[in-house]
């Protein structure tokens, strides 16, 4: 059985959504939960380079996680970080929570509040199990194309042993040039043709 790791991260982590995504499970999948409480004076820099976040499949993250840095430092929402984390880290599913008014077209979730007439468990059962699900059908499917990628040999070593890394929550996409990119996009386009062909 295939195994995903899901991390949340926040600087107050609520301790509900931390027993449902420990208590979690799927019928497909051995997972395991990590929270990561997060020191904002650290800065963005020590998420990126945590190794836990690193080897994250899914990750929880709080939206107002970076709100009390200093002006100076420079202030940005969890939405922001989603596009961060994203850039070094494509493969993995990013969730974003909130205490705060949900506005529209973001696809943020609300944490827990007490006034909703729900238990804990009631309020994320009704939540949280879509979207886990969709999150890790994508997880999935990125695996059985990564799969299908080591075994083609037209696609150059290197390339492939990067996203390979990358997929395994080791190494930095980063390091791909645009022409990489625009590569590694075309090969994830004609392996997904074939997969679902």
């Amino acid at each position: 059985m295939e195994n995903l790791k899901i991390i949340y991260i926040d600087d107050y982590p609520e301790p509900s959504l931390s027993k449902y995504l420990d208590k979690y499970k799927n019928s497909s999948c051995n997972v395991e939960s990590l929270d990561i409480k997060f020191n904002p004076d650290a800065g963005y820099e020590s998420l990126i380079n945590n190794p836990d976040v690193k080897s994250a499949n899914i990750i929880f993250i709080d939206s107002k996680l970076f709100e009390n840095r200093t002006a100076i430092a420079g202030k940005f929402t969890g939405e922001e970080f989603k596009i961060i984390l994203k850039k070094y880290f494509p493969f993995i599913e990013v969730i974003v929570i909130t205490q705060n008014d949900i506005a529209p077209d973001y696809e943020t979730i609300s944490k827990y509040d007490p006034k909703c007439g729900k238990t804990p468990v009631e309020y994320y059962d009704e939540k949280l199990p879509p979207i886990l699900d969709q999150c890790i059908r994508n997880i999935f499917e990125v695996r059985k194309i990564t799969s299908e990628l080591q075994k083609n040999t037209s696609w150059e070593k290197v390339m492939v042993e990067k996203i390979v890394n990358s997929v395994n929550g080791q190494g930095k996409f980063d390091e791909f040039t645009k022409n990489d990119i625009d590569d590694v996009i075309k090969m994830f386009q004609e392996l997904q043709t074939k997969v679902e062909g």
